[in-house]
């Protein structure tokens, strides 16, 4: 738990972590006793940062420099000085004329909130799907593409759609995948995926020269299921957005620093951790990666928010990842609007 630190050595704190976000340059003590209007003398303030330094708020990055924030410092900040806004209502009715949401296809508009929380904000957005498996699913419908690929458009309660493309090893017709989609829609009945695919291995056991037979045909043998719903890989269901306003950033402006900020998005598993940690309580969640905690993520931070639908049947969550420095005040409220657009949205 962060110890109490008096107003002055608040002050101070605020000071060097607002300079740094702005320049990414190490923050001496003239600048601080010429710039921040502490009424403190350079030698007060310079006592006030070499405690700082020993509690862990802020460290030296190399001889003679001035000092930059520690992820400690960081948190601090946030929990206990930071004031933020609400985005204003200009910017969310922009936002807002950002979405088509016609057919609420969901890849859709998590990709569109994608590309506006990126736009606001400067940073790499991320988000998590909703998982589909006990979602009530009403309605699907087999479409040929060619003859080795087929759309499978779903449609779950709600009305909120997903499509996926599938392979398949022999040229169906339209014909038949007509009678696919009208025999499967008879038994749905909203069924989730998990009893729905009961309900089928049933019906094959029972009588195997029925549909159910004909259905096994392209439900199991091409892992329509499995490759739809129920064993998704990562980016079924993690979306990230673009990278190169990260690579903007002074951190990662030589090639080690984006080598190491490339392998930390190669792994997926920790991102997707931070964002289903968030998935499960309401409100913004922050995570600062550090030597200590969360290093798979060092010198980045990951500001995260959970939504879900009205009906409370499809929840994810959906953030940004910056540099340690990155501008909380900013894009704390753009993932908190987001999250909550993507709520009234779904």
């Amino acid at each position: 738990m962060e110890e109490f630190l008096n107003e002055r050595f608040q002050k101070v704190l605020h000071c060097i972590i607002e300079e740094y976000i702005v320049t990414a340059n190490p923050v001496g003590s003239k600048f601080i006793a010429g710039n921040c209007s502490l009424n403190l003398s350079s030698a007060s303030i310079r006592n006030i940062m070499v405690s700082l330094e020993e509690k862990g708020y802020i460290r030296q990055p190399y001889f003679s420099a001035g000092r930059v924030p520690t992820s400690l410092g960081y948190k601090f900040y946030i929990n206990g000085i930071l004031k933020t806004k609400k985005i204003s209502k200009q910017q969310q009715e922009e936002i807002k004329s950002g979405f088509n949401i016609s057919g609420k296809d969901i890849k859709k508009i998590l990709w569109q909130a994608l590309h506006l929380l990126s736009e606001i904000s400067h940073y790499m957005p991320i988000v998590l799907a909703p998982e589909r498996t006990y979602a009530n699913l009403l309605h699907i419908e087999f479409i040929k593409l060619d003859k080795s690929n087929l759309l499978v458009v779903m449609v779950f309660d709600g009305g909120v759609v997903e499509n996926k493309i599938i392979s398949v090893d022999r040229d169906y017709s339209q014909s038949e995948l007509g009678k696919y989609s009208m025999k499967l829609n008879e038994i749905i009945n909203g069924h989730n995926i998990d009893e729905l695919k009961d309900v089928i291995l049933q019906g094959i056991n029972e009588d195997r020269k029925s549909f159910f037979s004909l259905l096994n045909g392209i439900i199991f043998n091409f892992d329509l299921v499995k490759n739809t719903i129920e064993n998704e890989n990562e980016d079924d269901y993690l979306y990230i957005g673009s990278r190169m306003n990260l690579f903007d950033e002074p951190e990662f402006s030589n090639y080690e620093k984006i080598k190491s900020l490339v392998k930390a998005f190669e792994d997926k598993k920790t991102i997707i951790k931070l964002l289903e940690l968030a998935k499960q309580k309401e409100g913004i969640h922050i995570f600062i990666g550090s030597d200590t905690e969360w290093s798979d993520i060092n010198g980045l931070s990951v500001i995260t928010a959970s939504y879900h639908s009205k009906k409370g049947l499809a929840e994810g969550s959906i953030g940004l990842i910056g540099p340690s420095r990155m501008n909380y005040a900013m894009a704390i409220p753009a993932v908190t609007y987001m999250a909550k657009l993507l709520c009234d949205i779904i």
